[in-house]
C-alpha cells in the first residue's frame, strides 16, 4: 500500500508538471498550432520552461537526438567536433517522403546551382538556419530548440506545405565550447527571483567570454578562413548543399532594437551579385510582417554590412546563396534597458516566430530562389570568361608546408588549383615548373577566388564593420602575380596532399634544416625539449650533404650528433620530414665550402629552450591572446603558461624566459609590477609586446618614441557640420588593412624569410619613430604602404618610413615590440614566423657599441 501511494504521488507530480509546462508553452507557441503528443516537448524534456535558464549543450544534443528518434521528419547528424570534442549537430528536416529521396534531391539541387537547366516546379527550396556561432548570444542557441520541435511535431496544412516544399538544415550549436562556457556562467548566477539590474553578475560574463571558441577566436570571422574544426565542419556542410538561403541568428547590445538584412547598401562587397540584396529583401517579408504584428521596432539598411567575406551572412553570397543576418538585443534573464525590460524567454520566442516566418517565406519565394541560383551560375561563368585577369600564379618553394596550408584553404573554398608545368616569368618574377601553381579565373568558384586574390583599395563607403583587406597570398607571404594572358602551361586539377619529405641518411657529424619551413619552430622546440643542442647559423654557408652540395641560408639550424642519442635524433629528423614537411640534410664533416663557416664556427650559435608566459585575463584582448595560445599550443606544440596581470606581482618570473603582453588596456599595471618586469628583462628575460602591449612596453621598458598617427581632425579649428562626423572620423581609422613593409632579413628576427618585402596586418594607427639604435628597426613601413584595404592618403603618408617592429636589447634581456598583429585570426602565416623568431632568436642580436 505504501508503494502504491508513493507511485500515485509521483504520477500526480508528473501530471502537475506537465500541466504547468503545457500551460506555459501555450503562451509561447501559436495557439492555433497543434503538436503531435507522441513527440516530447522541450519543456517536458528539459524539466523547465523555455527561457527559464540556458540549456546546456549536452541537453541540446540529447533533445535533438530524441527528436530524430521520435519524428520521421528529422534526421540527426554529427558534422564535426569542436576543440573540446563536443559534437556539432545538424538536423535535416523535411517531409518523410523527401527524406526518403534526400540523395536524389541533393544531387538535383547541386546540378541546378552548377548551371544546369532543370524543371524546378517540384524541387524543394533548401533553407539552412544556423544558431550559436557566438556562444554568449544566448537566445540564438536556445531558440533552435523550439524551432526544431515545431518542425518535428507541429500539425496542420501550413506545416505540411513547409515540409513538402523545403529541405531544412538546422545547425546548433555552431560553437559548443563557447556556449558551454556561457551556460555554466548563466546557471551559476541564476536566481529564483529574476534580477533585472544590469550590474547583476548574470548579465555579464567572465573573461574570456562565451562569444569565442576554445582558443578565444571569433568563429563568425572564420567562414572564409577555416582555421578551426568548427568552421571546417560548417563550410563543408554548406558546400554539400549550397542552400538557397542561409540564416544566421545573433544578438547585439541590449540597448539596441532588432536588425536583419539587407544591410547598408553602400557597404556591400562589389563581388556580391547586385540582384541578391533585392531578393533578400523579398525573402524577409514575413519576418518583417511578424515583427510589425508584434509591435517590435526594427531597422534594415544601416550599420551592418556585407563586405567582409568571411562572415556567415556574407560568405554564402559568393556561391549563389542568400546570407541573412538577424540580430536582436541581448538578455540572459530579465534585464532593464533604455527600451524597457528585456526577457530571455521573450527573445527566444521572438526568434522562434521569426525563424518559422523566414522558412515559410522561403517556400513562398521558392521559384525565385531556385531561378536566382541557376542564373547566378550562368552569370558567374560569363563574368569569369570576360575577366581580363585570366588567373593567378603563385609559389613559395622555400616553404612547402605553408604552400600546403594555402592550397588547403583554397580547396576548402572549392577553388581548383593546377600545377605549373613550364617555367615562366611575370613582371620580372620567375615561377618554376613543379614549384608554382595556377588558379584560373574560369571556374565555378570565380567570385570567391577573386575575393581571395584581389587587392581592393577604393570603396564607396570607407566605414567598415570589420576588416577592409585580406588578400590571401599577401597574408600567407606567398609570391604571386596576375596572369593577363593564357600563355602558361598547367597540369590537371591538383589533389591537395601534405608534402612529405624523404628521411635523411644517418649523419656522421650533424643534421641541418632550413628555418624557412613553417614548422621549423615546432621541430626546434622538440629538439630542445628532448635534450638535443641545436644551433643557428648567423651566416649562409655551403656544405656537402647526403644529397649533394647545398647552399644553406642564414638562419639554418645545425644539430650536432656528438654526445647525443644518434638513433633517437635520426628518428626525430625522419619524423619531421614525414609529419611536418621539413627536409633535413646529413652532414658527414664539420668542414664546409664557406670560408669562416665550418660547423664549429662562432657564427653558429646555441639556442635556449623558451619558457613562455602569456598574460591573459580582464583588460586583455581575448582575440590576440587566443591567437598566441593557438599558434603555440595547437600548431607548434610549444607550451605557454597562462596567467593574469594580477598574478604577475607575486609570481616568480625567473621560471620564464619570455613574457607576452598583447593588446588591451594596461594602465592597471602598477609601478611595483612594472619595476619587477623591468628587472626581470634586464636580468635576461625577453618581453614581447603586441599592439597596446607594445605601446606600454615602449614607454615603460624602452623609453621609445611611440606615435599614434592621426589625420588630425580633432586638432582643426574650423567649423564642421555634425552630419559629417562619422564620415570624417572613418578617415582616421585603419580597421584592418594590409600594409607593405621592408623586413631586415639579415636580422635574427628575419631568419627564414627570403624576400625583404613583407605584408603585415594593420588595425589602428600605432607606429614607432625610428629608434636611436640603427639596427633595431626590423620592419620599416614602406613609402607607399597600402596593399589592400582602406587607409586614408593622409594616414599612409604619415605612416611611411615609420617602424612597425622593433627589437632592442635591455641589459641581458630583450624587448620586442609589434605594432601590427603578427598572428591575426590564425591565417596570417606570412608574419607568424616573426613572432616565433622572437621566442628562439631574441638573444642572437646585440646592441651597437
Amino acid at each position: 500500500m505504501k508503494m502504491f501511494f508513493k507511485a500515485l504521488f509521483c504520477c500526480l507530480i508528473m501530471f502537475s508538471s506537465f500541466y504547468v509546462f503545457s500551460s506555459a508553452a501555450s503562451n509561447f507557441y501559436s495557439p492555433a498550432t497543434n503538436f503531435n503528443a507522441d513527440i516530447i516537448s522541450p519543456e517536458n524534456f528539459l524539466g523547465h520552461q523555455i527561457g527559464e535558464q540556458m540549456v546546456r549543450n549536452d541537453q541540446l544534443v540529447a533533445y535533438f537526438k530524441m527528436l530524430s528518434e521520435q519524428s520521421e521528419r528529422v534526421s540527426f547528424e554529427v558534422i564535426g567536433y569542436s576543440h573540446e570534442r563536443r559534437p556539432i549537430i545538424t538536423l535535416t528536416i523535411s517531409s518523410p517522403a523527401n527524406l526518403k529521396k534526400l540523395p536524389e534531391i541533393q544531387q538535383k539541387h547541386m546540378l541546378l546551382q552548377q548551371g544546369n537547366a532543370l524543371n524546378t516546379s517540384n524541387m524543394p527550396v533548401i533553407s539552412w538556419i544556423n544558431f550559436g556561432v557566438h556562444g554568449s548570444e544566448v537566445s540564438s542557441t536556445d531558440s533552435a530548440i523550439p524551432i526544431a520541435y515545431h518542425l518535428a511535431a507541429a500539425q496542420g496544412k501550413e506545416t505540411e506545405k513547409l515540409l513538402e516544399n523545403s529541405v531544412i538544415l538546422l545547425t546548433a550549436s555552431m560553437n559548443p565550447d563557447g556556449n558551454s562556457r556561457e551556460a555554466s556562467w548563466n546557471l551559476r548566477y541564476q536566481s529564483e527571483v529574476a534580477i533585472s539590474d544590469p550590474a547583476h553578475a548574470l548579465h555579464g560574463s567572465p573573461w574570456p567570454s562565451g562569444r569565442t571558441n576554445h582558443y578565444w577566436f571569433d568563429l563568425n570571422r572564420q567562414w572564409m578562413l577555416q582555421q578551426h574544426p568548427e568552421p571546417v565542419s560548417w563550410v563543408k556542410k554548406f558546400h554539400d548543399w549550397r542552400p538557397n538561403i542561409v540564416a544566421d541568428f545573433h544578438e547585439m547590445r541590449s540597448y539596441k532594437s532588432f536588425y536583419f538584412h539587407p544591410g547598408a547598401p553602400d557597404r556591400v562587397h562589389p563581388l556580391i551579385n547586385k540582384q541578391a540584396m533585392g531578393l533578400l529583401s523579398d525573402v524577409v517579408e514575413q519576418p518583417r510582417a511578424y515583427l510589425d504584428s508584434a509591435a517590435t521596432l526594427f531597422f534594415n539598411e544601416e550599420a551592418y554590412d556585407n563586405f567582409y567575406l568571411g562572415k556567415g551572412a556574407t560568405y554564402p553570397h559568393l556561391y549563389g546563396s542568400l546570407g541573412i543576418l538577424f540580430e536582436q538585443a541581448s538578455s540572459a534573464g530579465v534585464l532593464e534597458t533604455p527600451r524597457g525590460l528585456l526577457s530571455f524567454r521573450e527573445n527566444i520566442k521572438m526568434y522562434y516566430h521569426v525563424g518559422l516566418a523566414l522558412l515559410n517565406n522561403a517556400v513562398d519565394k521558392k521559384q525565385a530562389l531556385l531561378n536566382y541560383q541557376y542564373q547566378f551560375s550562368k552569370e558567374t561563368k560569363e563574368t569569369a570568361k570576360n575577366d581580363s585577369v585570366k588567373g593567378y600564379v603563385f609559389s613559395a618553394p622555400e616553404d612547402p608546408a605553408k604552400i600546403f596550408h594555402f592550397l588547403q584553404l583554397l580547396s576548402r573554398n572549392k577553388i581548383d588549383v593546377k600545377p605549373l608545368t613550364k617555367d615562366m616569368t611575370v613582371n620580372g618574377k620567375s615561377f618554376f615548373a613543379n614549384q608554382a601553381y595556377v588558379v584560373e579565373s574560369a571556374q565555378a568558384s570565380y567570385p570567391m577566388l577573386k575575393g581571395l586574390f584581389s587587392k581592393v583599395t577604393r570603396f564607396e563607403n570607407n566605414t567598415f564593420y570589420d576588416v577592409s583587406g585580406w588578400t590571401m597570398p599577401l597574408a600567407f607571404g606567398i609570391e604571386y602575380e596576375e596572369l593577363k594572358q593564357s600563355n602558361y602551361q598547367v597540369g590537371e586539377v591538383l589533389a591537395v596532399t601534405f608534402p612529405r619529405q624523404p628521411s635523411p641518411s644517418e649523419a656522421q657529424v650533424a643534421y641541418a634544416f632550413e628555418w624557412s619551413n613553417y614548422y621549423a619552430p615546432k621541430l626546434m622546440y622538440q629538439l630542445l625539449q628532448e635534450g638535443f643542442r641545436p644551433r643557428v647559423a648567423n651566416n649562409g654557408f655551403q656544405a656537402e650533404t647526403d644529397q649533394g652540395q647545398k647552399t644553406f641560408m642564414r638562419g639554418t639550424v645545425v644539430v650536432p650528433v656528438s654526445n647525443q642519442d644518434k638513433s633517437k635524433l635520426h628518428s626525430l629528423m625522419s619524423q619531421a620530414a614525414e609529419q611536418d614537411a621539413i627536409a633535413s640534410y646529413a652532414l658527414q664533416s664539420s668542414h664546409t665550402q664557406s670560408i669562416g663557416m665550418d660547423l664549429g664556427s662562432n657564427n653558429i650559435e646555441a639556442i635556449e629552450q623558451p619558457h613562455v608566459l602569456l598574460v591573459i585575463g580582464p583588460s586583455i584582448s581575448q582575440y590576440q591572446a587566443g591567437e598566441v595560445w593557438h599558434l603555440l599550443d595547437k600548431r607548434m606544440n610549444i607550451p605557454s603558461v597562462l596567467v593574469t596581470k594580477s598574478q604577475l606581482e607575486k609570481l616568480d618570473l625567473n621560471n620564464y624566459s619570455h613574457i607576452v603582453l598583447v593588446d588591451g588596456q594596461h594602465a592597471n599595471i602598477n609601478k611595483k609590477t612594472t619595476n619587477k618586469l623591468l628587472t626581470w628583462t634586464r636580468s635576461g628575460g625577453t618581453f614581447i609586446g603586441i599592439a597596446d602591449g607594445a605601446k606600454w612596453a615602449s614607454k615603460e621598458l624602452l623609453d621609445l618614441v611611440t606615435v599614434e598617427i592621426s589625420a588630425g581632425i580633432e586638432n582643426q579649428r574650423e567649423r564642421i557640420n555634425y552630419g559629417q562626423k562619422s564620415h570624417l572620423e572613418a578617415q582616421d581609422i585603419i580597421g584592418g588593412a594590409v600594409m607593405l613593409g621592408d623586413l631586415d632579413i639579415t636580422h635574427p628576427l628575419g631568419y627564414g624569410y627570403v624576400r625583404r618585402e613583407i605584408a603585415t596586418h594593420r588595425s589602428g594607427l600605432l607606429a614607432f619613430e625610428m629608434p636611436k639604435n640603427p639596427y633595431a628597426s626590423i620592419v620599416q613601413i614602406a613609402q607607399k604602404p597600402l596593399l589592400t584595404g582602406f587607409a586614408s592618403a593622409e594616414n599612409q603618408q604619415q605612416l611611411a618610413g615609420k617602424t612597425s617592429l622593433v627589437a632592442q636589447r635591455l641589459g641581458k634581456g630583450s624587448v620586442i615590440l609589434f605594432a601590427d598583429d603578427p598572428n591575426f585570426r590564425g591565417y596570417f602565416y606570412g608574419t607568424e614566423k616573426l613572432f616565433l623568431n622572437s621566442l628562439f632568436f631574441s638573444k642572437l642580436f646585440v646592441s651597437p657599441r
